[in-house]
């Protein structure tokens, strides 16, 4: 093996600025929610049982964006543990936590616990995940030191074969690690034998990845939007692994990150980043397999095992990199790779624009990169665009983003400054509105269908497209309803599981699960203000996204323009969450509701009811019980009553209305029903002496 001393990144000081200060002791007084408890500098507990020590911190198990801090098991002193908090600001991978937790932990850190604890020094609640602790530490700094020695003729069997089977592992569960790094690799014994690989949870798939570690088009993408991934860019996580421990160093250290990958597009990454270096020789084809640029040509787990057991393996073609006969010129410089192009374009939108519409542009396609396929694709943008100037299709970022599409297929979803893989939508949503409030972005994406059009343009399909189109699909539809429990917070909810509520009522309080909703909603209830509807756009959006039973009919009611309609809309929906949650009493909250009410009351019309319903409310808020509360307010029977009686009420009132006029009508009236009664009696006398005098004269003539 390489005798130059290992670079070891300091993976506890790469915290940003701002993030870093989170981190520090503060004066912030303990506040404990339930799940931990905490006095003045002692250990917070988490689950009764796990001893958090946050005066005791340990530097050696930091990862890039959480800190580590001594853990104790209270039932097993003996047993060495580490607790790693996360940083609030960052969506944890909380599927990832979950899938990992008490099953068959080959080759990777142990979790023994994980939770929402207050965590002082960040003044509000976090993530706190407890792992048992690597005795042998860093692979890389106990390379560096010399404490354990890898030959060239041991890598295969003491570095590449373990970390494949674990890697392999992680494939069978169908969840790519995607944090494969030198620092992210531990000894797990004091011998230093046993090779373990450490923590993917606290941030989002390739977060903490220098852009060395990630395949060229996700090392494109900004830092959230890397996505999820595959097996196959563990693998070249692999590779560039395996080739900076067997050199000791990184040997592109000294590289700009945009000076890397702009090398990295041009030449290819494996050729870019050990193409000067002494790699062992038996490590040159692996290498060169397993650092393709190409997911279709790159080594997977089949011919690292061929490789490894000595058999003859499919080796890789030579990467074939696309490349123009003659450059074309930008902005003074040549480029004859057109994704290099495309990358350099994405940077500066309008001038690539107006340079793409030259007939210059058009000849170099056509003659020296001899793609008429990509030269009828770009005219097709500029067609599309004339026929639309007023749509988002004329839109100089929809332009680019089409144009950047066609030139560099492979590469990341590039729109109105950012870049992103189809899977990574979701983390870069939540980082945009956390850190820069900035929606619209999002909005945009979903209501034009930008990724919708990138993975129809994807040849062969991207993994996994089917689902990610069908998600796409139900994100807009989510998007394009006005209604609470939908719009963009849902989207965010939908897409980032591990995205805790951000409602402002419960910000600090680290809403993770639905279970911990109405807790942290109790404890809110003391210092918010109680006029207030306590369910806003975020909270509303967060049930419906976590909670797994029908509130449709609640949210319609809830969202209702009658006031009181509202309020029972209100009440049922949390009556049904504390309810199928079995949550116990809630005091605040019934309380805090339970001052709300009037409009839900003065629907009834009957004043004996309204006074009824009045009096038992404190009694049920003083229980703690909202499905009680709604069973009050808004019984049938009760309203069935209610309205029967109301309309009987009513009819017997238009009935008592027209006898009344009737006895007392108008001088009007009267008058009339005079006239008419002796016109009428008038008629009658006058018929009454006609037939008389009629009669009288026939009786005289008979006789």
């Amino acid at each position: 093996m390489a005798e130059q001393p290992l670079e070891a990144d300091n993976t506890g000081g790469n915290l940003p600025n701002e993030e870093g200060k989170m981190f520090e002791p503060t004066d912030v007084p303990t506040k404990n929610t339930p799940k931990q408890s905490s006095g003045g500098n002692e250990p917070i507990v988490l689950r009764d049982r796990y001893m958090l020590d946050m005066a005791t911190p340990l530097p050696q198990f930091d990862s890039p964006s959480a800190k580590s801090y001594l853990a104790e098991n209270r039932n097993d002193l003996g047993q060495k543990l580490f607790v790693l908090i996360c940083s609030p600001k960052i969506p944890s991978r909380l599927e990832s936590i979950t899938k990992q937790t008490g099953i068959d932990t080959m080759g990777r850190l142990e979790v023994i616990e994980w939770g929402v604890i207050y965590w002082p020094p960040l003044g509000q609640s976090t993530m706190a995940i407890i792992f048992k602790q690597p005795l042998g530490g860093r692979i890389n700094l106990r390379l560096a030191s010399k404490e354990v020695i890898i030959t060239d003729y041991d890598i295969p069997k003491k570095l590449v074969d373990p970390l494949a089977k674990i890697l392999q592992n992680f494939a069978n569960q169908d969840t790519p690690h995607r944090a494969i790094r030198p620092e992210n690799i531990f000894f797990n014994d004091e011998a230093m034998t046993e090779i373990v690989i450490g923590e993917n949870f606290s941030t989002p798939p390739g977060y903490d990845q220098p852009s060395i570690y990630e395949p060229i088009e996700r090392a494109m993408s900004s830092q959230s939007g890397r996505g999820i991934g595959s097996t196959r860019d563990d693998i070249y996580a692999l590779g560039v692994t395996i080739g900076v421990l067997s050199l000791g160093q990184n040997p592109v250290v000294k590289m700009k990150d945009e000076n890397l990958i702009q090398a990295r597009l041009e030449h290819g990454s494996y050729t870019v980043i050990f193409g000067s270096s002494r790699i062992p020789l038996p490590l040159i084809e692996p290498l060169q397999g397993m650092l393709n640029d190409d997911p279709e040509a790159r080594w997977s787990f089949d011919e690292i095992s061929d490789w490894l057991s000595g058999e003859p393996t499919n080796a890789s073609q030579k990467q074939l990199l696309e490349k123009a006969e003659t450059p074309f010129s930008f902005q003074g410089k040549e480029y004859i790779s057109p994704r290099l192009l495309a990358y350099n374009f994405s940077k500066q939108i309008p001038d690539s624009i107006k340079a793409a519409q030259g007939q210059a542009f058009d000849i170099w396609l056509l003659r020296s990169l001899k793609n008429k396929a990509m030269s009828d694709a770009v005219k097709e943008i500029f067609d599309n665009a004339k026929f639309h100037p007023n749509g988002y299709q004329g839109s100089i970022e929809y332009i680019s983003f089409n144009l950047c599409m066609i030139l560099d297929p492979q590469g990341p979803i590039r729109y109105k400054g950012l870049a992103f893989m189809p899977d990574g939508f979701g983390p870069l949503l939540a980082s945009e509105f956390l850190h820069n409030n900035n929606f619209k972005f999002a909005t945009t994406v979903l209501a034009h269908d930008i990724g919708l059009t990138w993975l129809a343009n994807q040849n062969p399909p991207f993994p996994g497209a089917p689902d990610l189109q069908k998600n796409f699909k139900v994100l807009k539809g989510f998007l394009e309803i006005n209604e609470l429990g939908y719009g963009l917070e849902r989207v965010l909810y939908e897409m980032n599981i591990g995205q805790p509520c951000h409602s402002p009522l419960i910000l600090n309080d680290y809403v993770l699960l639905i279970e911990d909703l109405l807790p942290a909603m109790e404890q809110a209830s003391s210092v918010a203000d109680t006029s207030q509807i306590p369910i806003d756009q975020h909270i509303s959006a967060f049930i419906a996204a976590r909670f797994k039973h029908d509130i449709y009919p609640h949210l319609k009611a809830f969202g209702s323009k009658s006031r009181g309609t509202s309020i029972v809309g209100l009440l049922s929906l949390l009556a049904l969450l504390q309810w199928k949650l079995n949550e116990q009493k809630m005091l605040g909250l019934s309380s805090w509701i339970g001052g709300l009410l009037g409009p839900a009351i003065d629907i009834y019309h009957n004043r004996k009811t309204r006074k009824e319903l009045e009096k038992d409310i404190p009694r049920l808020v003083r229980k703690g019980s909202l499905p009680e509360l709604f069973s009050l307010v808004d019984n049938i029977d009760r309203r069935n009553e209610d309205l029967l009686g109301y309309k009987k009420a009513k009819l017997e009132w238009v009935a008592a209305e027209e006898e009344v006029n009737d006895i007392e009508g108008g001088g009007d009236i009267r008058i009339k029903k005079a006239e008419r009664a002796g016109q009428q009696t008038g008629g009658i006398l006058s018929i009454i002496i006609a037939l008389t005098f009629l009669s009288a004269m026939l009786i005289i003539q008979t006789w």
